[in-house]
This record gives structure tokens, C-alpha cells and sequence, in this order.
């Protein structure tokens, strides 16, 4: 069975995209969450500050963006990037977060220059949520909808061992499938394999609306 990781997605906030309800109902299930997960709160920048132990959440993160030019356009439709959160590609409101190295992850993307129309009613890619599956981390893409910032990127868990992290599109979205059209598309797992255990904080799936996707 899958664990859904609620306690992750408060990471994400009221600032995730999503094709759920109102804002009044999506405020209330973060309130929900905040409720039975210690976490710091909103920052100024429309970020989010660390727990106190400096570990910072998992989640969606409107305070980034892909630098243009920056990122790889091999899955469809979208140039994505994936690395330590100082890495060039990704451009921060402010100063980047703090990360466990050894079990987080960066990744950014954008459909802006890869090649693609939106569909009609997108305003283009946008991070839903993630799944971990075997030991790697499949990470879905969304139509960004009216009225809702678009989710830049992330914060996810580092794959485990040689897993990589992997793009899939959502039902209705045309970002993020491989070129062949079928499966995941692989994005990569940089820097030396990942061999800390899975924390309590990063077990399950993460969604944006609490719903899996519908692929």
C-alpha cells in the first residue's frame, strides 16, 4: 500500500497550483496539516523558513525559477534541472535554502523556449507533486491554471542508491514525457549515490492536491 507523506506538502503551502477547489477549501487542508506538523512557517519571500533541527521541508517552492537557457529540454516540452540548490540553473528570490546534501534534492523547470505551445488554457509547465517508486523519485508535471502561481520547482528527496529522479506529465499535460512517449522520462541523480535511509519526513508521496495523478 502507499503511504501518502502529508506531513511533506506543507512544504508547497497554498502557493501549489492545483485543480482543486477554491482557496478557502485549499487553505483549510494546509491549516489541517500545520496542525499536526512542527514547521516554522511562511517566510517574508514567500519561501519557507527551515524546521528548527535546520532541515529544510519538502515541497513545492514558488521563490524559484529555471534560469532561461539553463536546463535540459530532453523530456517533452520542458527544459528541467536537478542538482544542490546552489546550482547556476536555479535563480532564488532570495539566498538559497540550506539542504541535507546527502538526502535532498533541487529540481526546476519550465516550458518557456522548449519548443512547445501550451495547451489551450495553460499557462505552461508547473511542479504537482512527487512519488517515490523503487528507488526512484518521479516527479509530475501539471498545466499551470489562471489565477494560480506557477510552481517552479522543488525540493525532493535524492533518489536512493544508483535511482534517478524522472519526469511524468499528469493526465492533460504535455510536460515531461520521455521521447518516446511512453513511460518516465530521466532527468538524472547528481552527485554520489545516496545511501542514508529514508526519513520519516520523506516516506509516501507527495501531491499537491492530496489527490494521485491521473496518468
Amino acid at each position: 500500500m502507499i503511504a501518502l507523506g502529508c506531513q511533506a506538502s506543507v512544504q508547497g503551502d497554498a502557493s501549489i497550483d492545483t485543480a482543486s477547489g477554491g482557496d478557502a477549501e485549499l487553505e483549510a487542508e494546509v491549516q489541517k496539516e500545520r496542525a499536526t506538523v512542527p514547521h516554522s512557517g511562511p517566510a517574508p519571500d514567500g519561501g519557507f523558513e527551515p524546521e528548527t533541527d535546520g532541515r529544510t521541508l519538502l515541497g513545492a517552492r514558488r521563490d524559484l525559477k529555471l534560469a532561461p537557457s539553463n536546463g535540459s529540454a530532453e523530456c517533452s516540452c520542458v527544459r528541467v534541472a536537478v542538482g544542490p540548490a546552489t546550482l547556476p540553473a536555479f535563480q532564488w528570490k532570495q539566498s538559497a535554502p540550506s539542504l541535507d546534501a546527502e538526502r535532498q534534492l533541487v529540481i526546476a523547470l519550465s516550458s518557456e523556449g522548449a519548443g512547445c505551445e501550451n495547451p489551450k488554457g495553460s499557462r505552461g509547465a508547473s511542479y504537482w507533486g512527487y512519488r517515490r517508486s523503487g528507488e526512484d523519485i518521479v516527479v509530475y508535471v501539471e498545466n499551470a491554471v489562471k489565477d494560480r502561481p506557477i510552481a517552479g520547482g522543488a525540493i525532493i528527496p535524492k533518489p536512493f542508491g544508483p535511482g534517478q529522479v524522472r519526469l511524468s506529465p499528469i493526465k492533460g499535460s504535455p510536460y515531461g514525457k520521455p521521447a518516446g512517449g511512453k513511460g518516465t522520462c530521466k532527468v538524472g541523480n547528481p552527485g554520489p549515490p545516496r545511501t542514508a535511509p529514508i526519513g520519516s519526513d520523506e516516506t509516501g508521496d507527495v501531491f499537491a492536491s492530496g489527490d494521485e495523478p491521473l496518468e
